[in-house]
């Protein structure tokens, strides 16, 4: 990991965490609407939400740990499961609300200090987003690509 001369831990690039913003776009669950939704889109999440997982000296607050971001994609995939062979009605009935549940559970993990305020607000909008089984895949895959741009620590 390197060090900056005020011993404060760099990102990936070689900026300083607190220095950097990047203006998140809203997430639209449709590639075809936006081809970089698992591109650009998800890795500019992951940076923003890396960034919250450090203080302003560049110490580990001990939000986003990997660990529970895996917690929710796990949630994810096991609803995303759920949903497959299911129409949209269905999805709906079986499904969503369960998709919705996932509210709570970040909400949850916010009062704990275990993730962080952007983390939150991306499953919410993810979960808004997620109202169609084909939406629900591409919230999977949208998750799958911010957890591959977000470190591993």
């Amino acid at each position: 990991m390197a060090y900056n001369r005020h011993n404060n831990r760099n990102n990936y690039h070689g900026n300083n965490r607190s220095h950097e913003k990047v203006e998140l776009e809203k997430i639209v669950l449709d590639y075809e609407q936006n081809e970089q939704l698992f591109g650009e889109i998800a890795k500019n999440w992951a940076k923003q939400v890396e960034n919250e997982s450090f203080d302003d000296r560049g110490k580990s607050n001990g939000k986003n740990k990997i660990n529970q971001i895996r917690t929710f994609y796990d949630k994810v995939l096991e609803l995303q499961e759920k949903s497959e062979g299911m129409d949209d009605t269905q999805y709906k009935q079986a499904v969503y609300p369960f998709v919705v549940m996932l509210r709570s559970k970040v909400a949850y993990a916010k009062s704990r200090n275990l993730i962080s305020n952007k983390f939150e607000k991306m499953i919410n909008q993810c979960v808004d987003e997620a109202t169609t089984v084909k939406k629900m895949q591409n919230f999977k895959y949208f998750f799958e690509a911010f957890i591959g741009f977000y470190p591993k620590k």
